[in-house]
């Protein structure tokens, strides 16, 4: 290792405003944990690349285990980082979300090799960390399959296991759902509209007029949304958790213990579900392509 380290230093009082820049301090005024690291390299990071991939970034300091951010990062091996991506998995993570996640490890491990803190990144092969078995097709509940899943859910957490039967049952997207309000909630005309979507960690979109889409209610999406919304005002989110907090997508997996309830599917085979559930009912293929939001349907 080197025995200097990059560390950022504070702009200057009086100085031009411009970004920090980065200047060599000793080793030993830097504590060799992952997560120190992990700091510098986000402050390095921010305005350089897009918001989005930034927000990836800083979201390993909320995923990475505390006994692995307290290692050295001179002593993480191939097998290590195998198991962390695994430990994402295990989370509920989508394989797609896995991916943006190694993605930034290894633009984090590469800018460590860089700047000397290791001789080599400990990222695995591409094919060595993948899953035996790489769920990408849809995968979408049967009504058998739905039933049981709930049930399981449901002793876990009512109000999310109703959320997650709403999600089969309208093709709502996760962004989608998190940003419904009670207004959009039509029970007595049997259907909800969808206006605008809040993906986690984004402000607010509101969809155009053309966007803006009407999604048909069966009698269980609307038992579960009466439940739901029950007592609550107009403007206020429709989907919360108990506690009438804003969902988020890893704490809901988790409350329900997605790896062994979810019967090997992803958080989005639920909009599959809808999907293939109206199709069975005998809805045309163009009918619930506008249902779903214009979105391709396969299989």
């Amino acid at each position: 290792m080197s025995a200097t380290t990059w560390q950022l230093d504070e702009p200057r009082e009086g100085g031009s405003g411009s970004a920090p820049s980065l200047h060599l301090l000793p080793a030993t005024q830097m504590s060799h944990r992952l997560d120190s690291y992990l700091h510098v390299w986000l402050a390095t990071r921010a305005g350089t690349v897009a918001d989005k991939t930034l927000r990836t970034d800083q979201d390993l300091l909320r995923l990475i285990p505390q006994s692995c951010l307290s290692q050295d990062p001179r002593a993480l091996t191939q097998p290590a980082v195998s198991r962390l991506l695994a430990h994402f998995r295990s989370r509920g993570l989508s394989e797609l979300s896995v991916r943006r996640y190694r993605a930034s490890l290894s633009s984090f491990f590469s800018w460590l090799r860089n700047q000397g803190v290791i001789d080599s990144s400990p990222m695995p092969q591409q094919s060595s960390d993948q899953p035996a078995r790489q769920t990408t097709t849809a995968m979408p509940f049967t009504a058998a399959e739905l039933h049981a899943a709930f049930r399981l859910w449901q002793a876990r957490d009512r109000r999310l296991a109703l959320v997650m039967l709403v999600l089969a049952h309208t093709g709502l997207r996760w962004a989608e759902a998190r940003a419904l309000l009670v207004s959009d909630v039509h029970l007595r005309e049997g259907r909800l509209i969808v206006r605008r979507s809040m993906p986690e960690g984004v402000s607010t979109r509101e969809f155009s007029p053309e966007l803006i889409r009407r999604v048909p209610l069966s009698k269980c999406a609307t038992r579960a949304l009466a439940e739901l919304t029950a007592g609550a005002r107009p403007d206020q989110l429709a989907m919360t958790t108990d506690r009438g907090c804003q969902l988020h997508r890893t704490s809901v997996l988790r409350a329900l213990d997605w790896p062994h309830t979810g019967q090997g599917r992803r958080l989005v085979d639920l909009r599959h579900t809808a999907a293939q559930l109206w199709l069975d009912c005998g809805h045309s293929p163009a009918q619930v392509r506008g249902w779903m939001g214009h979105s391709l349907i396969t299989g």
